[in-house]
């Protein structure tokens, strides 16, 4: 018992760094967003939820809030699911690889840009995987799963289409329609969301394992 309520308080401290940087960086960013004078408000708003990174920075600031403060609320009840939180491990993890990989060597960063970017593209991406690794209770996710957890980012891309081809807007230059064509920004799309399904298939399989294994010991 004092075990388990080690670990409880261990990763609330975790959850509660994560809640933290988000509570620093999503309106950091916003605000950065909103000094630009070409924006109002309201243009500021549909442009910062534009982009990938920053509604599953968001996804990831409401879980941590519910699982917090959230008692025993529906929503917490609901984020409190080894699924629902495996699903959000993945889309924080895309946010990561994607800009590790492909954006941090084209950008160059300065100030609050720099820091905020840090936390929404590594820091948090990261320490929200050693939440779900060491403190999330692992279960049996059928692979079907992964079916659901695709509406999420194949919802993201349509809407980024549409409205690109509104406002001329792309947040991320491997979909930049404009630049690439049509026919290249979706095939990159489709990759991306290859990845989705690989990073998905790698983490269903390690809860399984640690299924497995905590049904072994017991």
């Amino acid at each position: 018992m004092e075990k388990e309520n080690t670990t409880k308080i261990k990763g609330e401290i975790l959850l509660g760094i994560i809640f933290a940087l988000e509570l620093y960086g999503l309106p950091v960013q916003f605000y950065l967003l909103l000094k630009n004078p070409e924006f109002t408000f309201f243009s500021a708003a549909v442009r910062f939820f534009s982009f990938f990174t920053i509604t599953t920075n968001t996804i990831v600031f409401l879980c941590s809030a519910l699982l917090l403060f959230g008692d025993k609320s529906k929503a917490n009840a609901f984020f409190k699911k080894c699924t629902t939180i495996t699903a959000i491990t993945v889309y924080i993890l895309i946010v990561g690889i994607v800009f590790n990989l492909l954006l941090r060597p084209i950008l160059d960063l300065q100030g609050h840009h720099r820091i905020v970017s840090e936390i929404f593209h590594t820091v948090v991406p990261v320490l929200f995987f050693f939440f779900w690794l060491f403190f999330v209770s692992p279960d049996r996710i059928s692979f079907k799963t992964i079916w659901f957890w695709l509406v999420y980012p194949i919802i993201y891309m349509i809407y980024t289409i549409i409205h690109g081809f509104i406002s001329s807007f792309y947040p991320y230059p491997f979909i930049d329609v404009t630049k690439l064509g049509l026919q290249t920004a979706l095939i990159n799309g489709v990759f991306v969301l290859i990845s989705f399904v690989v990073l998905s298939v790698i983490l269903i399989s390690i809860s399984k394992i640690r299924t497995k294994k905590i049904s072994l010991e017991d």
